[in-house]
């Protein structure tokens, strides 16, 4: 195919406005959240955020070069996908009637992209409008480190607003109140025109995301400080993956909807509630939702006592084995299998494994102790807002005073692990030991073995 549909609008010029706009929104955070978009990059990445159903996607690009034909996959995919839309069109506006199901529907396709045994799977790629350019301003666009390949495809696709999930409120049952306002909101979107959500039909708020269709946070991931996108993107793909609710980002982490991030998590940011706050507004939000926290840190190396309380007593390296002594009782700690529980709280049974966790993660340079200061005159903060440095360090020396640290045993030669991928074996080992409380027995097992 050689021609582009009339709906393309062809793109020669750097100076373009809407290149220039579609470059800030890779290049700067506030930008995106001003405008309320982001941009995604590959076919696979469109097609998978387009079969969801519950993504407004605004433009998509194709690269596009007329001393280079015929156009090809991917980019064909797209051209065709815009020729069907204009032949219903066209047939609609002929017949002067209502237009005919998507052509995937017509082929036995059900919802979601679920298809019989002898339909063809079309995906109609649908935006508000198509775009065509070379290589060199797709490359400029999206901040590739190579040239993007001949026949590209990328995409604008709206944030979603996942506010109504971190309002501060008591842990209650839901009434039928809470669930409607729940369905109302899952609809909503940031929007370039309107820092309010854009509410949608109620036909597409019924093919929303399954963290949108649930307000409780039951399982809360606190990223501290985590500032290679690389990692973050690959901690956005475990959670999802482990069924984790939702994330909390302390001051310094980077932005769920950097470029890199976008692309390490596969665009799965866009269905991954996420809030940035402070160390205050998370204390009170742990509270409100009645969240135990646990903190992964690493054991310190030699041998580990714990004194009646559960609190560490530090003492010098002696062994390459970790030795626990709670209530009088030593135990080897090299099973490789079982996370290290330490500090325990005496006032909560060693049997009695908390239903709903917070696990904070730190980066590997900062760990899990101080706070970095963003700027001058002791205040600290990030989009827009200040936070008094004094108060933060309280607000996270309280919280840390009272977690429950949690760590991976490891291999003495191994100094310390990726932080992706210890947040990868926590949140799964967490997993197992939370879906596993049948017994008191079974529980004792998993903490005490």
């Amino acid at each position: 195919m050689s021609a582009l549909p009339s709906r393309f609008l062809r793109i020669a010029s750097s100076k373009n406005q809407l290149v220039k706009r579609l470059e800030r929104l890779r290049t700067c955070k506030v930008e995106r959240y001003d405008q309320g978009h982001i941009l995604v990059q590959g076919i696979k990445t469109l097609e998978e955020l387009t079969l969801k159903g519950h993504h407004r996607i605004r433009t998509i690009g194709i690269t596009y070069d007329e001393n280079n034909l015929p156009i090809r996959s991917p980019a064909l995919d797209i051209v065709e996908s815009v020729q069907r839309q204009d032949q219903r069109l066209q047939q609609q506006q002929q017949q002067q009637q209502p237009s005919p199901p998507p052509l995937q529907q017509q082929q036995g396709q059900q919802h979601y992209g679920v298809q019989s045994k002898n339909a063809k799977t079309l995906t109609e790629f649908e935006a508000d409008q198509y775009v065509a350019m070379s290589r060199l301003l797709t490359t400029k666009i999206l901040g590739t480190d190579s040239l993007t390949s001949e026949h590209e495809v990328w995409a604008e696709v709206a944030i979603r607003n996942y506010d109504h999930l971190f309002s501060l409120h008591s842990n209650k049952r839901p009434t039928l109140l809470d669930i409607a306002e729940t369905r109302s909101s899952s609809s909503s979107w940031v929007t370039a025109t309107s820092r309010e959500p854009l509410l949608l039909s109620s036909s597409s708020s019924s093919s929303s995301s399954p963290h949108h269709q649930q307000q409780d946070i039951r399982r809360l991931l606190v990223l501290d400080q985590i500032s290679d996108p690389g990692n973050m993107g690959l901690i956005i793909r475990s959670a999802m993956a482990f069924s984790w609710d939702a994330a909390w980002h302390t001051i310094g982490t980077v932005d769920s909807y950097n470029d890199k991030v976008v692309r390490a998590s596969r665009a799965l940011c866009l269905d991954w509630p996420t809030k940035t706050g402070s160390w205050t507004e998370l204390e009170r939000f742990l509270e409100s939702r009645e969240l135990t926290l646990l903190v992964a840190d690493m054991i310190p190396q030699g041998r580990i006592i714990l004194d009646q309380g559960g609190n560490l007593l530090p003492l010098p390296v002696s062994s390459n084995r970790y030795t626990l002594e709670h209530g009088g009782k030593e135990e080897q700690m090299m099973n490789p299998c079982q996370l290290v529980w330490w500090n325990w709280p005496v006032s909560l049974p060693r049997s009695e494994v908390p239903e709903r966790i917070a696990l904070i993660m730190s980066s590997e340079h900062h760990g899990v102790k101080g706070i970095t200061k963003s700027n001058e005159g002791g205040k600290g903060g990030g989009e827009g807002e200040s936070y008094d440095l004094k108060d933060q360090e309280e607000a996270k020396g309280r919280l840390l005073r009272k977690a429950i640290r949690v760590s991976i045993p490891m291999n003495p030669v191994v100094e310390s692990m990726n932080v992706a991928a210890a947040a990868t074996a926590m949140m799964w080992e967490l997993n197992r030991v939370l879906d596993k409380r049948k017994t008191e027995q079974t529980r004792l097992q998993i903490l005490d073995a």
